[in-house]
């Protein structure tokens, strides 16, 4: 596309730069001046290029000797159709106008697509995109002079990690009031709060949903159906606010495996990806729907947000990544996945508080007393889980144990007097004879009983075997595997697999290597140690960058793919 006066200005006083430092020179000196040149990163004004080859400094000292008119050499030609946009309409400019005046946010594409929608602005001709952004930067419309009144003294420049891969690690954050929806049970308007947690390899969207109330109650529900969805992270990432600093959702999270980590002190916009992400809701739907002049249920916003989430966000590539947020994030096998029961993590992530067990084994919760299920913790410090909307329900836990359901207190289950009552009935009785004998229940009652047992004993062993898993996943993903070279395998699986691939390329592999190795053994595999070296070899005889293990990968597919087919013939 060609650039506006003062644009090209700026590039001609760049190329004059470096020929009024070359013109002087005798052939040899500016030859090594201009290597000098080549090697060395510059800012070249309008283009995404860092360096300049030989030929193009050349060219520039061409035009410069052979130019009758020093003020118009090296200077890029002006468009001969400028300001005239043969392609556009007087309709179509004005939708173009008011469309982009409203909300400077609209992409070029999405613009396009508009027009496309009407009938009557596209019966005519269909303009090109690059038609429709020169034509708005024509009228002082495109997105850097809109955005030039923005104060820069407010954009800072962070650093940001990296995970390593997926699920490693989560980051949740809530953007500040803006939209207005109605609560339907009470009709009334209020504002809605956005709450969304983003995996941080990827840039996936786990989930994006507004809220009425910003409490540790509410996040710990939306974790509870993300982890219970996509499985358990090993860190989540969130700021020092109210809602994330909580007893309920610490214990919760880390009962499962997953380790809490907040941004330091008064840094609170420390959290990079999540908040990166936050612009897609107030750019392109809050600013929307508040154009519509209609106000809308909670529910249907957030079904805009997950449409647009799914069907725009997650399938766009990302800058960075160089992936679509969906591709990249699938990539992990579902092996490494780890995930927990729907009872267990209903249990996990109810409300929580500390409480104290009175010597009579009694605690005291929402003004009224209830009965602990185990002797053991009389007198001791526990933790009560509890459901808000059902008081009669509140579990107990005891050095991250769940000990059972403590009963409501009421007049005749106290403890000691259940105790004075089973006392008597150890001394026998002589059995009445009556007729007809009611039906003998024991078995049932064992059974009944054995459920309650396993009930018990499959939670408190759930929660353990998820931190064994959380140990094994991490090293499973981040140690390489060293064997010796006189080392046999008994069988050839996908770590062997992946372990001969490092043995011939003569290198470490990362962690997303590892991912693509898994990805391609288990969508084309299993395959054979000698197909694997022979493939490979030959690669390497044909001198194949060891860098590249996407080419190697696509070749071990390829020669699976052909093997199949002759097979089948």
């Amino acid at each position: 596309m060609r650039r506006l006066k003062h644009e090209r200005l700026d590039k001609k006083a760049f190329r004059m730069g470096i020929v009024l430092m070359l013109r002087d020179m005798d052939p040899a000196e500016r030859s090594r001046k201009i290597d000098e040149l080549t090697k060395r990163q510059m800012d070249i004004p309008y283009s995404q290029k860092g360096y300049l080859s030989r030929s193009t400094i050349y060219r520039w000292l061409h035009e410069y000797r052979i130019s009758s008119d020093q003020s118009q050499s090296l200077l890029d030609k002006e468009r001969s159709d400028r300001g005239e946009f043969r392609a556009l309409n007087h309709d179509q400019k004005d939708a173009l106008i008011a469309w982009r005046s409203e909300n400077r946010y609209r992409t070029v594409a999405n613009l396009r697509d508009e027009l496309l929608a009407y009938p009557q602005l596209s019966d005519v001709r269909v303009p090109s995109e690059s038609t429709i952004a020169r034509f708005l930067q024509s009228v002082n419309l495109d997105r850097k002079t809109m955005g030039a009144s923005e104060d820069p003294s407010k954009k800072r420049i962070r650093l940001p990690f990296e995970a390593e891969y997926p699920q490693q690690i989560w980051q949740i954050d809530t953007k500040g009031p803006k939209l207005e929806v109605i609560d339907q049970d009470t009709g009334e308007l209020k504002i809605a709060k956005p709450v969304v947690i983003i995996d941080d390899c990827s840039r996936y969207i786990l989930i994006a949903s507004y809220v009425l109330e910003e409490t540790e109650h509410v996040v710990m529900q939306l974790l509870r159906v993300v982890v219970s969805v996509y499985g358990i992270p090993e860190t989540l990432y969130a700021d020092r606010g109210g809602p994330y600093v909580g007893h309920s959702l610490s214990r919760a999270m880390t009962l499962i495996g997953c380790k809490i980590l907040h941004t330091k002190p008064r840094d609170p916009s420390a959290k990079g990806k999540v908040e990166k992400a936050m612009p897609i809701l107030s750019n392109h739907l809050e600013s929307e729907l508040m154009l519509l002049n209609r106000k809308y249920p909670l529910e249907e916003v957030n079904e805009y947000a997950q449409a647009l989430i799914s069907q725009d966000y997650q399938k766009k590539r990302h800058s960075v990544t160089g992936q679509t947020p969906e591709e990249r994030y699938l990539s992990l096998p579902v092996q490494y996945r780890r995930f927990v029961s729907e009872a267990t993590l209903n249990m996990v992530f109810l409300d929580s508080k500390k409480a104290h067990v009175s010597n009579t084994g009694i605690i005291k919760y929402n003004r009224q007393k209830y009965l602990v299920p185990d002797a053991t913790l009389f007198g001791k410090d526990v933790v009560i889980r509890f459901d808000d909307t059902d008081s009669s329900q509140v579990h107990v836990w005891h050095n991250d144990r769940c000990w059972g359901e403590a009963k409501l207190h009421i007049p005749g289950n106290h403890y000691l007097e259940r105790l004075e009552l089973l006392n008597q009935f150890d001394k026998p009785k002589p059995t009445p004879s009556v007729k007809p004998a009611p039906p003998y229940n024991r078995i049932s009652r064992l059974l009944a009983a054995h459920r309650r047992e396993m009930e018990d004993m499959d939670l408190n062993t759930e929660l353990a075997a998820l931190e064994k898993e959380r140990e094994e996943f991490r090293a499973q993903l981040t140690s390489s595997k060293v064997r010796s070279g006189t080392e046999k395998y008994e069988l050839f699986g996908v770590e062997e697999f992946v372990h001969l691939l490092s043995v011939l390329l003569r290198r470490q592999m990362d962690a997303y290597e590892h991912l693509s190795a898994h990805t391609v053994w288990n969508s084309c595999g299993p395959f054979s140690e000698e197909m694997v070296r022979r493939i490979v070899g030959q690669l390497l005889g044909q001198n194949h960058p060891t860098t590249d293990l996407k080419g190697f990968l696509n070749a071990l597919r390829i020669d699976a793919l052909t093997t199949t087919k002759d097979k089948e013939r």
